[in-house]
């Protein structure tokens, strides 16, 4: 008797190149098995949620990659270059109560992973990267100070180096809680430099422009 074919045989597989890491991501279509992690990240509210269930479909259906190692923004771009293939090319964006259709290939990506080394003395700088989904998920809330702390990495006071993946110590902690305001100006021009997807949209208001974190999980 002949053995049935195996799932991997039955499914379709394509690959794509990601925007900023620049790794080869081999993926198959989303299944039905996936529908219910689907419908958090499309109609959940609460983003840590919605981030998750994504991870959990990017996991399931694509090889090549380590997905917690990704920037979020190329974990965006591999979830909707699954969904083109799985249900739609087009999306539908609810922008300020007026329905606009984006093709998910008009959808478009800037900006670079980076590192910055931002000084506070002569004796202490903090050093910024672009975080990672595993850093992510650690986070609390994705208001804009708590994802800046994510994108700290290290703090270095005169010889010693302080990794945050590691430990965090009151005193840094206290650092980063009370940083002094002549330093917000460098950490907005970091955060502003993140990599990004961002379209534009055609409204009855004129051509817009829609971006930001998990700006893309807000799509039907």
């Amino acid at each position: 008797m002949d053995s049935f074919p195996s799932l991997e045989s039955l499914l379709p597989q394509y690959e794509t190149i990601l925007p900023f890491s620049n790794e080869k991501a081999s993926f198959t279509p989303f299944r039905v098995k996936d529908a219910k992690n689907i419908s958090i990240v499309l109609q959940e509210e609460n983003k840590k949620l919605a981030l998750q269930s994504m991870v959990e479909l990017l996991k399931t259906n694509t090889k090549g990659v380590n997905v917690l190692d990704l920037c979020l923004a190329d974990a965006e771009f591999l979830f909707l270059q699954i969904r083109s293939k799985s249900v739609d090319e087009r999306l539908n964006l609810i922008y300020n109560q007026e329905k606009v259709q984006v093709y998910i290939f008009d959808i478009l990506h800037r900006n670079a992973i980076s590192e910055d080394k931002i000084k506070l003395t002569d004796d202490t700088h903090i050093v910024f990267q672009t975080p990672t989904i595993k850093d992510l998920l650690k986070l609390s809330s994705f208001d804009k100070d708590v994802f800046i702390k994510a994108c700290i990495k290290k703090v270095i006071v005169k010889n010693e180096i302080y990794y945050l993946n590691k430990f965090v110590t009151k005193d840094i902690e206290n650092l980063i809680d009370n940083l002094p305001m002549n330093v917000l100006p460098k950490i907005e021009e970091f955060f502003a430099k993140q990599p990004e997807l961002y379209v534009m949209l055609n409204t009855k208001d004129g051509e817009k422009e829609v971006s930001g974190l998990l700006t893309f999980f807000t799509y039907r």
